[in-house]
């Protein structure tokens, strides 16, 4: 499969959780402390193109005495290479932002934490915990809204006010957002945190908020399901950053459903392969998403169907917003600009298609036959329908009885070295599906 390869470089390899920041020009993503071949405190990346990434260390510069209340409270052992989760960073004036959980694996007693800087590389300076949790009978969390959520995955959102909020939260109890002292970094008195998604035991976490102007939306991304099997990426959209978030559907991400789960949220992506190509993610996930000029990225880690759990690596890829606003995520891993196509050309593609499920094998793609804008199947997997540009690159696509709406753009095959013609679209209700053209 065409994944990074996994040896001792730390370029995108070990990257879990990323948060990814634009300043003066260059890309950085902060990511937990996970993976072998690395130091505690907060992984550092850097990049001037999103493609090639340099390790250049932690956010601290003693982990294990800088961070000692976040450690203790949280009751981490660093010398079981125990460290911190993720981060998320913004900058407020000269200051630079850095927000962080301290937990463990199956446990609500966490906490998020501040540090500060004047560099976005570091070192950062240890400020105090913003938020703790604790679930559990015996907590001694110091207030009743401290019992639920989880205290873990910080992100932030300005409203049009200039309100500054914090989502965080996790399957204990759900995603929550409160306001931050935009002053201090801290929480705002009185702490009013409202749920934003997810239900008590729902198995929800990651949320991250981007505001895009174009479309005048608040872009909630979730991760559903568990880290190394079924993760994957779903959304909702709001007016405001306290929501409510709907899905495609029209359902509200902070109330469950007698469909379960899978029901709530428009999965943008799941466990893939594109067998062509090679190409294959399992588990994507627990993403965040910038705004960068008139483009829009996302950044999220993913695992191998054929290696270890403990190998993940990062995946940035471009998105763009279909006709009704919605994104619509690019098939490979970003390599350099995509063009914009105003038609596609004859001949064979895959086609992943990214159904509502929360799917631990993955979705392998199907081959299927264009010509002349009619789809047809090549593996008797009942492909039949058609597809036609509305304007510019912007294409409809007629398929499995709905119509999906998207852009048509080129990929880079990365085994091949090439740019091939490829389409991503989402349906009416939410599904998403992909084509690529096969060589």
């Amino acid at each position: 499969m065409n994944e990074p390869k996994l040896i001792g470089e730390l370029g995108e390899l070990g990257v879990h959780d990323p948060s990814i920041f634009i300043d003066n020009g260059m890309y950085y993503v902060f990511s937990t402390d996970a993976g072998p071949g690395h130091s505690l405190g907060v992984q550092i990346r850097r990049s001037h193109d999103l493609v090639s990434w340099e390790h250049i260390g932690v956010a601290f510069q003693d982990f294990s005495s800088d961070c000692l209340e976040a450690i203790e409270y949280s009751r981490l052992n660093p010398d079981r290479m125990q460290g911190l989760w993720a981060p998320d960073i913004m900058k407020v004036g000269d200051e630079y932002r850095l927000y962080f959980a301290a937990s463990t694996l199956g446990s609500s007693r966490s906490c998020i934490c501040l540090a500060t800087s004047r560099n976005a590389g570091g070192p950062y300076d240890y400020k105090g915990i913003v938020l703790k949790s604790d679930s559990s009978e015996n907590s001694t969390a110091e207030s009743p809204e401290s019992k639920f959520p989880n205290a873990i995955d910080p992100s932030f959102a300005t409203g049009e006010d200039g309100k500054l909020y914090m989502a965080y939260g996790s399957f204990f109890g759900g995603i929550f957002i409160a306001e931050v002292d935009r002053e201090t970094g801290f929480l705002a008195e009185p702490r009013n945190p409202k749920r934003i998604a997810g239900a008590p035991g729902a198995a929800v976490e990651g949320a991250y908020i981007l505001h895009i102007p174009e479309s005048g939306f608040y872009y909630l991304f979730v991760s559903y399901g568990a880290l190394s099997s079924n993760y994957n990426i779903r959304l909702g959209r709001a007016k405001s950053p306290l929501g409510p978030y709907l899905d495609a559907k029209g359902n509200d991400m902070a109330f469950g459903s007698p469909g379960g789960n899978d029901s709530i949220g428009t999965k943008l992506m799941g466990g893939f392969t594109l067998k062509s190509s090679g190409m294959s993610v399992k588990a994507p996930g627990h993403n965040s998403a910038i705004v960068d000029g008139g483009n829009y990225f996302i950044a999220h880690h993913g695992r191998s169907y054929s290696l270890p759990g403990y190998q993940f690596f990062l995946n940035i890829r471009q998105f763009w917003l279909n006709s009704h606003g919605w994104p619509v995520a690019a098939p490979s891993r970003y390599h350099n600009d995509p063009k914009a196509l105003d038609s596609l050309p004859d001949g064979v593609y895959d086609l992943v298609e990214h159904l509502a499920d929360s799917n631990k094998e993955s979705h392998d793609s199907k081959r299927f036959l264009l010509c002349s804008g009619k789809l047809s199947s090549l593996e008797s997997h009942g492909i039949s329908g058609e597809l036609s540009f509305v304007r510019e690159n912007r294409i409809e696509l007629r398929i499995f009885g709905n119509s999906y709406d998207g852009v048509a753009v080129t990929q880079y095959d990365w085994s091949k070295g090439i740019d091939v013609p490829a389409f991503t679209a989402m349906s009416e209700d939410g599904l998403c599906v992909w084509g690529i053209k096969a060589y």
